[in-house]
């Protein structure tokens, strides 16, 4: 349910936000496809404060490497662990702030923060076993890092303070850390590992949940609530822009303009509940025109449907249109009011032309719409098919005398 609207989501099967807002993020991950659009999306939101955390990391890890360097103070003894911790976060903050920072940052950080994570566990369990017990101020920041500001997911982050505070326990051991010391700063890294994993839980899951609502509002915004199918904004939009591609690619659109016959006898006959349940079947069946990535159908308007079909010709548009015709037939719906049969039937107006600069979308749906004016007087449930030639005997949104003749024989 998206709050404060109640939405019935299995009635959305199409919708890959739907079937995760269903399933629930007690897994916090999603299906490959929708995985990898979140953590994208998520990136770019998170992008600025990544890109200032990640170099704030580099300029303490490169200042602590200066001054151990410049006091001659190597940790274990030897400088090469803290010089490896400000070369990575150096190298983790250009990918930050590089153009190459969706492609690489997350893959690169899932490796080089827990990897710099235990180092730096390390290096201040040595520091405060010298006496520099004012590092472990830092150890906080090993886990508050990954989990809220460097745009890892819960996993990854869960695993860096896991590494983290294993490497800090141990070190410290190692450099025999006083007892007291010790005791009180492992059961503060634990602590603060439990507090941040449950927080960051709590806040991803709730992160996961506002992005599939968004998508789905969006994905709702574009299709009729009815059918399912695109709405006559999307539509339009969609129209200019293969216009204009198909214009430029030298490529023909076909636009189909298909009506149900006689829907307003139907809707008095059988009621209007009828009459939308038959839409949507309807609609399920028109679906089958659409067959490449620049094909779009929509709801045009009451009981009438559109669709627009990418790089085809007049033989090819009118073989689809005649199939999707015999298709809503074999849906086999009764319609004892109609004047043509006595099952639900469709009409359809085909508009194929090749868009060029002296042309507009505007008059290619004119131009399917007089098909399917033909379409009608010919005697409905037929497909009428108007091109090139018929293009230029539109006048003013509408035909010449001689088109509207032939229309009508």
């Amino acid at each position: 349910m998206i709050r404060g609207a109640p939405l019935n989501l299995a009635a959305i099967p199409d919708s890959p936000y739907a079937a995760e807002l269903l399933r629930g993020q007690s897994q916090l991950r999603f299906s490959p496809d929708l995985e990898a659009e979140y953590v994208r999306a998520h990136l770019i939101e998170s992008r600025l404060i990544i890109r200032v955390m990640c170099a704030l990391g580099a300029v303490l890890a490169v200042t602590r490497t200066v001054e151990l360097m410049a006091t001659g103070s190597p940790i274990g003894g030897s400088f090469l662990p803290i010089a490896f911790v400000a070369f990575v976060s150096t190298l983790l903050t250009a990918i930050a702030w590089s153009s190459t920072f969706e492609r690489l940052f997350v893959p690169f950080a899932r490796v080089i923060v827990p990897m710099r994570n235990v180092i730096v566990a390390a290096c201040i369990a040595a520091a405060a076993a010298k006496g520099q017990r004012e590092m472990l101020m830092v150890l906080p920041l090993l886990l508050l890092g990954p989990f809220f500001f460097l745009g890892m997911h819960y996993r990854t982050a869960l695993f860096s303070g896991v590494v983290a505070t294993l490497s800090f326990i141990a070190h410290a051991i190692i450099f025999e850390l006083a007892m007291p010391v010790a005791l009180r700063s492992i059961a503060l890294v634990i602590v603060t590992l439990v507090g941040c994993a449950a927080v960051a839980r709590h806040v991803e899951r709730l992160s996961r949940t506002s992005f599939l609502e968004t998508r789905l509002i969006a994905q709702l915004a574009e299709h009729d609530t009815l059918t399912g199918t695109k709405n006559r904004r999307v539509f339009d939009e969609h129209l200019a822009r293969v216009w204009s591609q198909a214009a430029s690619d030298g490529r023909k659109i076909a636009l189909l303009l298909i009506d149900v016959d006689h829907f307003k006898a139907y809707n008095d006959h059988y009621g209007h509940q009828a009459g939308d349940r038959s839409l949507r079947q309807i609609a399920q069946c028109l679906q089958s025109v659409v067959r490449g990535p620049l094909d779009l159908l929509s709801r045009y308007g009451g009981e009438e449907f559109v669709a627009l079909l990418f790089d085809v010709d007049a033989e090819q548009a009118t073989k689809i249109a005649d199939r999707v015709r015999q298709s809503v037939n074999e849906l086999g719906i009764e319609h004892r009011g109609s004047r043509t049969t006595s099952m639900i039937t469709i009409s359809i107006g085909v508009a194929v032309v090749g868009p060029d600069p002296t042309r507009t979308p505007r008059g290619a749906l004119q131009l399917a719409d007089q098909a399917l004016y033909a379409a009608k007087v010919g005697g409905r449930n037929r497909v009428r098919v108007m091109n090139e030639t018929d293009y230029g005997m539109l006048v003013t949104g509408v035909f010449a005398q001689p088109a509207r003749a032939a229309g009508n024989s």
